[in-house]
């Protein structure tokens, strides 16, 4: 005994159902009928093998974009189509039939092996869609067609048996060309969403088809072949295709190679164009074979190129996205940094005053502790200035104001800030001064800031009782400041690294010199900004020089 099944299951079958006997269904049923008996009608005037085998054979693009964009329901409008049509030409009923099985099933079968390719999308816009186009839809599932037809006009006595070989290969390329060149055309138009056109592009289409119809008629129309080899003059409008892929991407390969084809079958059959045999039905196989190898190749062409632009369009994208992230991260920064600073500056004013004795005099001890707190909250401060500097820089709101910037100056007025670290350490500090009138183009305040990031970076990691020694020289219109030590090194697999911001050569939560690793960083984006640069030449245990070079300012 069956469980009933609720009002609520049966409501999608409904549905369907009312679906499928719509006037709208009826609408789509009839035009695919319709539109099937007239491409089929014209092309069995193309000089039918046995009556019934074309070499330009339309209607099997049109039913498998038919099947591919409404689905399998769609089926019996192309098997009226085809039995409608057969019928007209003369086939019997039971022949027509026959006839009409093949190539509905053709169209069913093309269509249900596209849709089993993962990913496939019917605008045929990547290489894996084409391919998958070109094995299943134009080269197996068109044999299926062809032999079930064949095989129909066969057993009815229509076809002789000597003539079978020559009408099978002709019904299943008719097919096959169909497939690739009316399919790809109907899908390309009908699946693509719509762009608009600016006034420049809708010019350059205008063009380019006017120049397409102009090659197309000197070759297939105007000439005559005069035995230059089977292909002639037909490749007078392959630029022509490349350009519609290239600039139209899909929609512009499929259409200009529709339009080649139509003006080359047209002018083929006036017996004119590089393409002429002996007979009508050997110039349409040489015809159709090349705009098969033609179609096939400007189809994969436009899906390379719509692969491309889809990837340049991604990559912008998330250009944007991660721009804007690192704007926001950037913001919020500054934001922590300014707010951070507002309390350390209260700190230090307190310790200040304690230190003064204002609210009472110190123990010894005390007065050490008020020590080791403004000793931490200079360096905690320090810290929050260099990510504050970091985060205007991400953020571009840290302007730089370029002049003449005199070097001695500038380098003088570093001992007096670095002098207390320099003293701790037990460094000897060399400055061996420069030419007074020396000048560079910078920024008077960020060139001080990276020459006190240098310097501290050298005070930091050079060992007690070490030498730090910095020097100017002038090379035609460069000037360099280097600043070198006796201090650790830097591993040469480590040196290309130190430019990143918050890198540090020693990491983990044991690490013997503090800091967050933004210095260097943010010394370099400074020296870039004023036209200049920074590089580091260090070997472990023999200390580093770092080298800012800048432009003179004459």
């Amino acid at each position: 005994m069956t469980a009933p099944v609720s009002t609520t299951e049966r409501r999608p079958e409904l549905s369907f159902h009312r679906a499928l006997f719509s006037p709208a269904y009826f609408g789509q049923v009839a035009t695919v009928a319709i539109l099937y008996v007239l491409a089929a009608l014209a092309g069995l005037r193309f000089d039918a093998v046995s009556g019934f085998a074309s070499l330009v054979w339309a209607p099997t693009g049109i039913a498998l974009a038919a099947v591919l964009l409404a689905g399998r329901r769609i089926w019996p409008g192309i098997f009226i189509g085809a039995l409608v049509a057969n019928a007209i030409t003369g086939a019997p009923l039971l022949v027509a039939s026959g006839i009409a099985t093949g190539n509905t099933l053709e169209a069913v079968i093309g269509a249900y092996a596209l849709r089993r390719v993962p990913g496939f999308r019917l605008r045929l816009d990547s290489t894996r869609d084409v391919f998958a186009l070109i094995v299943f839809a134009v080269l197996l599932s068109t044999m299926v067609s062809a032999t079930i037809g064949v095989a129909s006009i066969y057993f009815a006595g229509i076809a002789a048996t000597q003539n079978l070989g020559d009408t099978w290969r002709t019904w299943w390329i008719g097919d096959a060309i169909g497939a690739l060149l009316i399919a790809p055309l109907i899908l390309a138009w009908a699946a693509t969403p719509r762009t608009g056109l600016s006034a420049r592009r809708v010019v350059e289409a205008v063009v380019l088809v006017l120049g397409l119809l102009g090659a197309c008629v000197f070759v297939f129309i105007v000439s005559v072949s005069r035995g230059g080899g089977p292909l002639g003059q037909a490749f007078v409008f392959f630029p022509l295709l490349m350009w519609a892929a290239i600039r139209f991407y899909q929609r512009g390969a499929v259409t200009a190679t529709a339009i080649v084809s139509a003006i080359a079958i047209a002018g083929t059959v006036m017996g004119r164009g590089p393409f002429i045999q002996p007979t009508l039905h050997d110039s349409l196989l040489a015809l159709q074979t090349f705009m098969g190898i033609t179609g096939a190749t400007f189809l994969v062409l436009g899906a390379s190129i719509s692969e491309r632009e889809r990837s340049r369009e991604q990559l912008r994208e998330a250009h944007r996205i991660a721009t804007a992230a690192n704007r926001a991260k950037a913001e919020f920064l500054a934001v922590m940094s300014h707010e951070l600073r507002t309390p350390l500056n209260a700190i230090a004013g307190y310790a200040e005053l304690l230190a003064l004795g204002v609210p009472g005099p110190l123990t010894p001890k005390q007065t050490d502790a008020i020590g080791r707190i403004r000793s931490n909250q200079a360096h905690l401060l320090a810290l929050i200035d260099d990510v504050l500097s970091f985060a205007k820089i991400e953020a571009g709101t840290s302007p730089i104001v370029i002049g003449p910037v005199g070097v001695g100056k500038t380098v003088d007025s570093l001992e007096a800030s670095v002098r207390p670290d320099l003293q701790r350490q037990e460094l000897s500090y060399v400055w061996n001064g420069c030419d007074p009138a020396l000048m560079v183009r910078a920024d008077r305040v960020k060139l001080r800031q990276i020459l006190l990031n240098v310097l501290g970076n050298a005070i930091k990691f050079t060992p007690r009782q070490g030498r730090i020694e910095l020097s100017v020289t002038r090379s035609d219109d460069r000037v360099s400041i280097r600043v070198s030590d006796t201090g650790v090194g830097i591993p040469a697999d480590m040196i290309d690294h130190v430019f990143e911001p918050f890198f540090q050569v020693q990491t983990g939560t044991t690490r013997e010199y503090p800091g967050v690793g933004l210095g260097l960083a943010i010394s370099r984006d400074f020296a870039r900004a004023m036209g200049g640069d920074i590089e580091v030449q260090s070997a472990p245990g023999e200390g580093s020089i770092v080298t800012i070079r800048l432009a003179a300012a004459d």
